[in-house]
């Protein structure tokens, strides 16, 4: 399941269970000391979700959900479940918007960087195999997720027709689309343990362009 997928369904989740607890008694109160702990685990568990997506404090949706768990709610802790649901349904549908997906590449971007420097570091060590290993497969997760933000059909496609695909739309010049092909074949190559098809200075130039893929196409 996509990242972005993952992330509204778990909001979808939370949006479920808090509608059992914010239900109250008479005086709008939780039922029950049970209730109150429930109550309490779930606001963790929304803000989290929230913080995530929302890495800027200034988010909007950031600044208030911080502020509903700042503060002390006592027995009265539904009520802020109920609010916090409902700013959960205003980012559920920001999110299938285009939100989460911009997010996600994002967090991506982030994580691809740091196995990219994991790759320098092989690199650096004289570790081809294992450096071609990582710097191929994040070109291509990133190649791949490109065409999907594109709306071009990437499934089953190999990797030189993916790339003569977004050359011809322009997102890769000529001279990006020969360093991809270099970036493509190790990557094929090193799937297929074919540790002598490619050399060391083929797998840094992988890592480079890879780098380059994700800050000027996904991390945007």
């Amino acid at each position: 399941m996509p990242i972005e997928d993952t992330i509204v369904a778990r909001i979808d989740d939370l949006i479920t269970e808090s509608v059992q607890l914010a239900s109250g008694d008479e005086y709008n109160q939780v039922k029950s000391e049970q209730q109150r702990q429930k109550c309490a685990a779930w606001l963790v568990s929304a803000t989290n979700v929230v913080q995530r997506l929302c890495a800027v404090p200034d988010n909007a949706y950031r600044r208030h959900a911080d502020a509903l768990m700042a503060q002390d709610h006592g027995y009265a802790i539904n009520q802020a479940v109920g609010e916090m649901a409902a700013l959960l349904m205003g980012l559920v549908f920001d999110a299938k918007a285009g939100l989460i997906s911009s997010i996600a590449d994002r967090a991506r971007a982030e994580i691809f960087d740091d196995f990219l420097d994991h790759a320098d570091s092989y690199a650096t060590e004289g570790r081809k195999n294992e450096a071609g290993v990582i710097s191929g497969v994040v070109f291509e997760d990133s190649l791949r997720r490109l065409c999907r933000k594109l709306g071009e059909p990437e499934k089953g496609i190999k990797l030189d027709d993916l790339i003569s695909s977004l050359t011809k739309r322009g997102e890769l010049t000529a001279i990006k689309a020969k360093r991809a092909r270099v970036a493509a074949h190790v990557r094929t190559k090193a799937s297929h343990a074919q540790w002598d098809e490619f050399e060391l200075n083929d797998v840094r130039a992988t890592t480079e362009f890879a780098r380059e893929l994700i800050a000027s196409k996904l991390d945007a």
